[in-house]
């Protein structure tokens, strides 16, 4: 695989990795407020959510973009896998990098959705959009 094709997946990813970062952050803080019956806090904290939410779209799409304008299908179909959770080939230093990055985001986004989904079932009860 072409080692810049790599990197700039991996760059993509760190970028992804810290917003999923500032969005579980956001989102305990969103708890917090949640136990503290502060609803100015909760409607602040989801309008905080909406600036990561919206930077994850635009990294996702980016990594879409690079994947379609590689020029070699067998490449774009490699680092297709390795985003999708599959595995370097052995030697490609960049590439397991990538990962690594790529299950620590997976780790992350299971933690974010898990406690989004408390924390909407304890909000909205009955008409939680995880219902």
């Amino acid at each position: 695989m072409e080692e810049k094709a790599v990197m700039d997946a991996l760059v993509q990813m760190k970028r992804t990795g810290n917003l999923l970062n500032e969005l579980l952050d956001l989102t305990q803080q969103m708890g917090e407020a949640i136990d503290r019956n502060d609803q100015v806090s909760i409607q602040m904290l989801i309008a905080m959510r909406e600036e990561p939410l919206a930077k994850l779209q635009a990294a996702d799409k980016a990594l879409r973009e690079q994947l379609e304008a590689l020029p070699d299908r067998e490449e774009a179909g490699q680092l297709a896998a390795i985003l999708n959770g599959g595995s370097a080939e052995d030697g490609e230093r960049t590439a397991k990098m990538l990962c690594d990055q790529v299950a620590v985001n997976r780790r992350r986004l299971k933690q974010v959705t898990d406690l989004d989904r408390i924390l909407n079932q304890r909000m909205g009860r009955e008409k939680s959009a995880y219902q």
